[in-house]
């Protein structure tokens, strides 16, 4: 059976340019981890709580390979396409079948899948995330379904990409170096989350010096 494990986490940044490192989307969803086994696949978040139940649709992660664990942010989109953080938590916080089954009709969610941490039982934590996302793209493009998607990246052009994913809506980007390996549970410099920085608010006295 393979580990539960924590996911690994990012810290703050600002927009760069690195051939060294990955350029993805920050999509703004739930994070989650999936385990498929012979005989059943489970979902789980960031403090361990089990969501499987909630997300039957996702039982489509079963035609992955047997001994497979993603890492990935659960997203539900606006009528434009978008994720939209809060309808995704109006679904998430429902426990009954009955009311599942219904926002299963009206709110489908899609896992975008960014890396891959065991394969058919091969352990890849230690393996650069360069090849761990090659071997992640080729099992999603062999499944071909609307509900999992690979996460994009571009090499290179970080602020280029930052300033396009604000354009359209995004909350920001997520950099990641290519040799880094996955490291459950801690947050490391290898991965680097980039968001508008907010704005200063400034005090009475301030604005009146």
């Amino acid at each position: 059976m393979l580990p539960r494990l924590a996911p690994m986490l990012a810290v703050p940044a600002t927009p760069f340019d690195s051939l060294e490192y990955g350029f993805e989307i920050k999509w703004d969803g739930i994070r989650v981890l999936a385990v498929v086994e012979t005989a059943c696949w489970r979902l789980w978040g960031r403090q361990q709580a089990d969501y499987t139940d909630r997300y039957p649709e996702l039982e489509i992660l079963r035609r992955l390979p047997a001994g497979t664990l993603v890492d990935g942010e659960l997203m539900a989109v606006d009528a434009e396409g978008r994720p939209e953080l809060a309808r995704l938590l109006r679904r998430h916080g429902l426990t009954s079948g009955w009311k599942i089954g219904l926002a299963q009709r009206c709110c489908p969610v899609q896992y975008v899948l960014f890396d891959l941490l065991y394969h058919r039982g091969r352990c890849l934590l230690k393996e650069p995330l360069a090849r761990r996302r090659e071997v992640l793209a080729e099992a999603c493009r062999r499944l071909d379904v609307a509900e999992l998607l690979f996460s994009e990246a571009v090499i290179g052009p970080g602020m280029a990409l930052f300033a396009a994913a604000l354009a359209r809506g995004h909350e920001g980007i997520v950099a990641k170096r290519l040799t880094s390996t996955y490291r459950p549970g801690r947050r490391s410099v290898a991965w680097r989350k980039i968001k508008p920085r907010p704005m200063k608010t400034y005090s009475a006295r301030e604005i009146a010096s």
